[in-house]
């Protein structure tokens, strides 16, 4: 249910933003300083946006691989402690202080 209700919100912002799009159809000028670049607004937007959204995948994956790193070095830690632990329960005990 919650998806639906997901996939539902993202569909009307997505309607909502085409509608507000074909409603500002001005053309406006970036100065870049060594090139201007004259399109429409709606242009524009969507470029910040996939180039927001592209910074924000680099960003995710960056972290994604740390952490997936730190996991696994984890889990060799552990298996070391439990091997430790293992080969300790298989020694006998002895009274050397008799």
């Amino acid at each position: 249910m919650f998806r639906v209700l997901i996939f539902l919100v993202t569909l009307s912002l997505l309607a909502l933003s085409i509608i507000i799009s074909m409603l500002n159809p001005l053309s406006i000028e970036i100065d870049l300083y060594f090139q201007k670049y004259s399109s429409p607004l709606p242009l524009f937007l969507f470029i910040s946006f996939l180039i927001g959204s592209f910074l924000a995948l680099l960003f995710f994956l960056s972290a994604y691989i740390s952490h997936k790193h730190e996991g696994r070095n984890l889990r060799k830690i552990l298996k070391m402690k439990e091997d430790e632990i293992d080969s300790l329960r298989k020694n006998p005990l002895r009274d050397d202080h008799e």
